[in-house]
């Protein structure tokens, strides 16, 4: 599908928090050509059990790609302001615990499962948006498709 100015502004209007350049105030500006990349990555994703794309707010294909697309910003994002600042970008973990005196952090790391479930997770588990991406795709995986 071609990713047309009016799917990133769907896209905005979806999830406020991905603020176009310009806006005012905003913690973090995610460019058109970023997400013009990342939702082509999430068509890509989401295939024919998706079903097919509608600026309905019901379309399961539509919810899909704009989980996955702002799972990618948010990573691309975190990477560009790592290495902007002198930093390199990680690979992302989320905090399991965290102590103030002393600086302790602890990360939460995946119990050991199977090589198949590991690579179908990926770090789609490490943003909220991964998360329901996640949630989408058990639904989208289910049931038959039709041709």
């Amino acid at each position: 599908m071609e990713i047309t100015e009016q799917v990133i502004t769907d896209f905005r209007e979806y999830y406020p928090e991905f603020v176009e350049p310009g806006t005012s105030g905003a913690a973090v500006v995610y460019p058109d050509s970023l997400l013009s990349r990342v939702l082509c990555e999430a068509d890509a994703e989401t295939g024919r059990r998706w079903g097919r794309y509608d600026a309905g707010p019901c379309s399961l294909k539509k919810r899909g790609m704009f989980a996955y697309a702002a799972h990618r910003a948010s990573l691309a994002m975190a990477a560009a302001r790592a290495t902007e600042n002198g930093g390199v970008a990680a690979a992302p973990s989320r905090v399991a615990s965290k102590s103030v005196a002393d600086e302790s952090v602890g990360y939460a790391v995946r119990a050991p499962g199977s090589a198949d479930e590991s690579m179908g997770l990926g770090d789609l588990d490490t943003t909220i948006y991964g998360l329901e991406f996640l949630r989408l795709r058990r639904r989208a995986g289910m049931g038959a498709v039709v041709v």
